[in-house]
């Protein structure tokens, strides 16, 4: 009989690669988000089940976790008190063996504001087998988070400074996580997740530029700056001061190293910056 394997975060970014990655395997998958049936409704066939999970509502963490012997965590980054919630939520999963846990390139150097390090030593200390991912940032940044600016402005404003990103395409996160989740040989492993080039943020915008045949341009800001412009839009301290960590390692270097994780792992080379580019061009043309 196939394990059932839980997938928290099923519609975001690496969650969906992930229950596409499991579903192409043959798993049995328990798509777990606060809206199922907007996210995996309808009548599936690829053995993914919808179920409704949400960090806020705790009575809805038993019957997703019920009969899940694998369990993927996208933390909840957003929470006032997240970083007791994956704690909890382990202690609660007792059908569950392994847990494959989302955190992030660099994450031991990040402020205790960041909620990953309190994630991993819970990860650590729950008695399962589990497998910790390290990422880079991702590539759908640039078709999400970004796209505004880069779409309706042509400007991309960060404190990245100069330094270098190995940025990765959550399909290839999500491949690793599949393989975590049901092969052997990953318990006890952090596996950090690039892709196979390190790019500058400007050498990135002027690629997204070149393939939708218009002008586009990264813009450094000084870190105070960007901290007075994420308070101005209404961002909570506690984030501000994650953010600020996070673009610290970037114009550090700790985000420039590139790793052979995603080839080993999965078989393939990584995506390539340039590959996303072309594949999605037409979101940053006007």
């Amino acid at each position: 009989m196939k394990m059932t394997i839980l997938v928290i975060g099923a519609t975001g970014k690496t969650g969906r690669p992930v229950v596409e990655a499991l579903a192409a395997r043959g798993a049995k998958v328990a798509a777990a988000s606060r809206n199922p049936e907007t996210g995996f409704g309808g009548s599936r066939e690829d053995g993914v089940v919808p179920v409704r999970f949400d960090w806020d509502d705790r009575d809805t963490w038993a019957p997703a976790l019920e009969g899940a012997e694998a369990l993927y965590i996208v933390g909840p980054y957003a929470h006032p008190t997240g970083e007791r919630l994956v704690a909890d939520l382990l202690a609660e999963a007792r059908d569950t063996r392994r847990v494959v846990l989302l955190s992030v390139i660099g994450a031991e150097l990040l402020p205790q504001e960041a909620m990953m390090a309190h994630w991993e030593r819970a990860v650590r200390a729950s008695g399962k087998e589990w497998t910790i991912l390290h990422p880079n940032w991702f590539f759908q940044n640039f078709g999400s988070g970004f796209l505004p600016a880069l779409r309706d402005r042509g400007v991309l404003a960060l404190p990245a400074g100069q330094g270098a990103v190995s940025f990765v395409d959550t399909r290839d996160i999500g491949e690793v996580a599949a393989a975590a989740l049901t092969e052997d040989g990953y318990g006890g492993q952090v596996l950090t997740i690039t892709g196979p080039d390190a790019l500058t943020y400007a050498e990135a915008v002027a690629m997204l530029g070149d393939v939708a045949g218009r002008q586009m341009a990264y813009q450094t800001v000084e870190p105070e700056q960007a901290e007075a412009n994420s308070r101005a839009a209404g961002a909570g301290e506690r984030t501000i001061i994650a953010q600020r960590g996070l673009f610290q390692v970037i114009r550090d270097g700790g985000n420039a190293p590139v790793t052979d994780v995603v080839r080993r792992v999965t078989g393939h080379a990584p995506r390539s910056f340039a590959q996303y580019a072309a594949e999605y061009a037409e979101l940053w043309r006007h």
